[in-house]
């Protein structure tokens, strides 16, 4: 391995759930970079008793929707706790689509069936140009996601003809974490890299960076990675003033990036 090849130099911070940091931390670590938790989201399953009885109401009626689309690995891993509940197998007469292709091997994994998603990207935008969602008129359309997610695949997909129902399987809530806490990681460890797995977790870190008030413009200067052009847009409107996007949430996008600013870095020493 080359030092352009690698990630050595680079301290990041990871701010995925709980659940999902170490297989990023892994693949920057063997990469010879240095990864620093900060879990700006918690994600936890539905827990409001109505809540979950309309969920498993929904479930229970798997075998009438045409297409079932899971948004993100947490819609994976939370569905499958309700849908096996229910359900020895997923109904073949439904389509399994996922957003991206971490999210499609896992759904795979756990419900042993193909999983259509794009061959690029990761995005509800990438998925609403699926062909198998082109022609999509008077078909029953699942999506399962966490709670009070976005409305663009969902109206997109109403557009075009569908009946389309959410199946809300895990929440989201804010880290109770402080700023001060955030920026003493960032301080001690000499960060120079965040990375952003969503638009809600963005604006914790940005709730958080405010907090610190005096060191505001040294935290906002600090590159940061973004999973989509509709992040990299807020990112810019709150005021990071180096922003990468990368071509998705997933391990593999970030990791991408995160070469492209070691590359970046190599430059500038003169390497």
């Amino acid at each position: 391995m080359t030092h352009s090849e690698s990630l050595s130099g680079l301290k990041v911070l990871i701010t995925r759930p709980k659940q999902q940091s170490e297989t990023l931390a892994s693949a920057v670590r063997n990469l010879g970079g240095d990864t620093f938790d900060f879990p700006l989201l918690e994600i936890s399953a539905i827990k409001d008793e109505f809540k979950v009885s309309a969920l498993e109401q929904k479930v229970k009626n798997l075998d009438g929707y045409d297409k079932l689309i899971f948004i993100s690995k947490n819609a994976v891993v939370y569905g499958a706790e309700v849908i096996n509940k229910n359900w020895s197998d997923l109904p073949t007469v439904s389509e399994v689509i996922a957003i991206g292709p971490s999210t499609a091997k896992l759904a795979t994994d756990f419900f042993g069936c193909e999983v259509v998603h794009p061959n690029s990207g990761s995005t509800s935008e990438d998925l609403i140009a699926l062909p198998c969602l082109a022609n999509v008129t008077q078909k029953r359309i699942a999506i399962f996601r966490g709670e009070y997610g976005r409305e663009f695949l969902a109206d997109s997909l109403i557009d075009r003809g569908a009946e389309v129902e959410y199946l809300d399987v895990y929440q989201r809530s804010a880290t109770k974490r402080r700023g001060r806490e955030l920026l003493k990681i960032i301080s001690e460890n000499h960060v120079n890299v965040l990375t952003i797995t969503s638009g809600d977790s963005l604006k914790v870190l940005n709730r958080l960076f405010l907090e610190s008030r005096d060191r505001c413009s040294e935290l906002f200067s600090i590159p940061i990675i973004v999973p989509s052009a509709r992040v990299n847009r807020l990112a810019e409107e709150l005021g990071f003033e180096q922003v990468s996007l990368a071509q998705g949430a997933d391990t593999g996008a970030t990791v991408f990036a995160l070469h492209e600013i070691a590359s970046e870095n190599d430059k500038r020493n003169g390497n």
